[in-house]
């Protein structure tokens, strides 16, 4: 199992725009193609973003980006994105990490199933 942390600094006063654009264009279509969403959690000022999906593998990870950029919705909401939206975040880091404990000893024991 392999997690992609994903980090923003959102764009001020955006907060509400990117989790409502989040829940309703990018998530469904992430889900739909296997990924699994660990969690997304907002800093008590609403200038950071963290959320945390989980993976099979990097290969997994791989397969379903693939499948992902190329979806319709996808698509499509990249361009509302870009045309009514933006910026909603101003920088953004990723990194791929592994559990340093069986996943088993934590609250996600689920994923292992």
């Amino acid at each position: 199992m392999i997690f992609r942390v994903r980090h923003y600094t959102v764009a001020a006063g955006k907060l509400e725009a990117f989790n409502e654009f989040f829940l309703e264009r990018l998530l469904p279509v992430q889900r739909r193609h296997g990924a699994q969403l660990v969690g997304r959690w907002a800093s008590e000022s609403g200038d950071q973003i963290l959320a945390v999906w989980a993976y099979e593998s990097r290969e997994s990870y791989d397969q379903i980006q693939q499948r992902v950029r190329r979806d319709q919705d996808a698509l499509a909401a990249q361009v509302q994105r870009r045309e009514t939206l933006d910026p909603l975040f101003t920088e953004t880091d990723e990194k791929f990490m592994f559990s340093t404990v069986p996943l088993a000893l934590t609250e996600l024991a689920h994923l292992e199933d």
